[in-house]
């Protein structure tokens, strides 16, 4: 076939794309751009052709699928390198890859010209469909990413997918609020603290009792009263913290065999960072307080008493010092893998902008970076955070963003929406690649809005319907979607569904949308917790009054949630 196409074409380069199955799910797109980056020119002449191979074929989630991952990828890869499909030729021996991709071509390519995509019947895809390593990502699929489930024990394999208590994070992380207590995540209830940074540093940390006793819980599929809110997540129907966890993290798992029966884990290497380096923030959240935002100090004391005042400060430092935090955290950067930035707004924290700059000094490109942000600012003293995104490998947005113009405003206090929108667009146009999705909390005062705000953004050419990852709100529990009466229930439920179709009609690739939906659903309905309206009420009215705002000038169908 490649004999055809030279008397053809004039072949400017024949590239195996094989290798695409043995990268890692984070290294696929990477490894895709750099081989399309070397084969980009400003300018084709009109019969070259760049000729790629895939004997293995494509991976598909299930066997209803018809488009597969990596037709997906590569066509979204050359758009984004910017070279024609024009000049492209792409021989396979997987049908399927081919005729998914003519029916779903307007879903999948910017360019109005199809891929030429050729059959070679000598190639075969059927041992790649039947290999576990090669499977194909699938949000809502529970087995581990990074590892053969098939090459471990039965009690690992056990652990990781299919007991309801353990999670890889107490061997692999610890979490940090800006007041210093500590816990085994940032999913665990506030009131089960594992020690405090404060006084405490990561390595005592590490081993104290509260984190053994969780290790010897979970090794012995024990319930953890601190894991409370993931359970509840999981009897919904969502992906919670833990199963995330194992699934991402679950090749570490030959770390429970150096705990000890009382816990004790002897290595300790923070190979996955949330550290809350301070409280800093611009915003005033209505579900947040002063623990997570410095901005929410003055509400607080207003709301508390100026006594309360007097003992408390407006920033606070996770660390013993300023410093303290990033000193500790500094001898682990040679072998973490990800990273989480949250706060307070991590993109306004010297910290966050230090330990980028300290991962490219040291060649640590291949880090994985999550973030949640408020999104209102992108730049901290001349550095815009687009610069070094630029220069990563992986990195993921989650942009807390709850609703739309005023609303938005409203429920996160000091946002301008003019701005997100316009930062949304100056990040398409300087690092398109960096994997970006809207991270709303879902809670009673954006419920009903939040499938319109989904869909605008998708229209509006800003994400794509699978670039949204519902947060079910469980605290403060006055907030909780599960405080709406009957009737109201029953028209968010209306609501989500229709929406649930949008999405299967667009295509949500991940499924992560249209699961949060669903199991929004499920968790709304679980639960009558309408005995809370009055208390939300309370606290709507007592904040209105401080900020001289008011909620029915806003979200005046909230008039449907009658104190009972």
């Amino acid at each position: 076939m490649i004999d055809q196409l030279q008397a053809q074409y004039k072949i400017l380069a024949e590239i195996d794309l094989n290798p695409w199955h043995e990268k890692s799910i984070t290294e696929r797109k990477s490894w895709l751009n750099q081989i399309l980056q070397q084969q980009y020119k400003p300018s084709f002449e009109f019969n070259e052709r760049l000729v790629f191979t895939l004997s293995l074929g494509d991976l598909y989630n299930n066997h209803t699928d018809e488009i597969g991952s990596f037709i997906r990828e590569f066509q979204q890869t050359l758009n984004d390198v910017d070279i024609s499909n024009f000049f492209v030729v792409l021989i396979t021996g997987d049908s399927t890859l081919k005729s998914g991709y003519e029916k779903h071509l307007n879903t999948l390519s910017t360019d109005s010209v199809p891929l030429n995509i050729l059959i070679d019947n000598s190639m075969s895809a059927d041992k790649l469909i039947k290999n576990p390593k090669l499977k194909a990502y699938n949000y809502n699929d529970k087995v581990p990413i990074k590892i053969d489930v098939s090459e471990l024990d039965s009690r690992k394999r056990e652990l990781l997918m299919e007991s309801q208590t353990f999670c890889i994070y107490p061997w692999i992380h610890i979490h940090a609020y800006p007041t210093g207590e500590a816990y085994p995540c940032c999913h665990a209830e506030m009131k089960y603290p594992i020690g405090n940074t404060r006084n405490n540093t990561l390595e005592e940390i590490w081993n104290h009792e509260p984190q053994r006793q969780i290790r010897r819980n979970m090794l012995n599929n024990q319930e953890v009263e601190a894991c409370a809110r993931c359970y509840e997540q999981e009897a919904s129907g969502f992906m919670s913290g833990r199963l995330s966890a194992n699934k991402h993290h679950g090749h570490l798992i030959n770390r429970i065999d150096d705990t000890d029966a009382n816990g004790h884990l002897n290595q300790f290497q923070l190979t996955y960072w949330d550290i809350r380096f301070s409280n800093l923030c611009n915003l005033r959240c209505r579900s947040c307080g002063h623990i997570f935002s410095s901005q929410w100090y003055q509400d607080q004391v207003k709301l508390a008493g100026p006594e309360w005042g007097k003992h408390n400060k407006v920033l606070n430092y996770a660390g013993r010092t300023e410093i303290d935090m990033w000193e500790q955290l500094e001898p682990h950067l040679d072998y973490v893998e990800q990273i989480y930035f949250a706060g307070g707004e991590p993109l306004l924290m010297e910290e966050h902008y230090n330990i980028l700059e300290e991962l490219l000094r040291r060649g640590r490109t291949d880090v994985r970076l999550i973030y949640n942000t408020n999104f209102t600012h992108t730049d901290l003293k001349g550095r815009s955070v687009f610069d070094y995104w630029r220069q990563f490998q992986s990195v993921a947005v989650g942009a807390s963003l709850d609703d739309i113009g005023a609303r938005a405003e409203y429920i996160r206090k000091g946002t301008d929406w003019a701005q997100v929108e316009q930062n949304r667009r100056d990040m398409l146009a300087i690092c398109p690649k960096v994997d970006f999705y809207i991270s709303p909390t879902l809670s009673i005062m954006n419920a009903k809005h939040l499938p319109e705000f989904h869909r605008a953004w998708v229209e509006a050419g800003l994400i794509r319907p699978q670039d949204l990852n519902v947060n079910i709100l469980q605290d403060p529990a006055h907030y909780r979607i599960d405080i709406a009466p009957k009737e109201y229930k029953e028209e968010l439920s209306t609501r989500y569904l229709n929406h649930i179709l949008w999405l299967r009609e667009q295509g949500d690739h991940l499924g992560r949308a249209t699961q949060g939906f669903e199991s929004a659903i499920t968790f709304m309905n679980a639960t009558d917790n309408s005995h809370l309206i009055p208390k939300f009420w309370d606290k709507t009215k007592e904040l209105d009054l401080i900020r001289n705002e008011n909620i029915m000038d806003v979200i005046p169908e909230l008039a449907a949630l009658n104190v009972l």
